[in-house]
């Protein structure tokens, strides 16, 4: 498999990992410390979701060049 074809599956399984904890987010509301820790879950995964489209985007600004 090809190192593009790798972050591409990366990128692809953290954006679903993120999608899923704000999914979580939009069923919590009663409940203040599951929507604090939730919160702070979707924090987390937003910057791993980040840092994946960042190495994927440079690896393809590098295959550009």
């Amino acid at each position: 498999m090809s190192e593009r074809q790798e972050l591409l599956i990366e990128y692809a399984a953290t954006s679903r990992a993120f999608s899923d904890a704000v999914e979580r987010l939009r069923n919590l509301s009663a409940d203040a410390e599951a929507f604090i820790r939730a919160l702070a879950d979707a924090g987390t995964a937003h910057r791993t979701c980040e840092r994946s489209r960042i190495k994927l985007d440079k690896h393809l600004r590098a295959a550009i060049a």
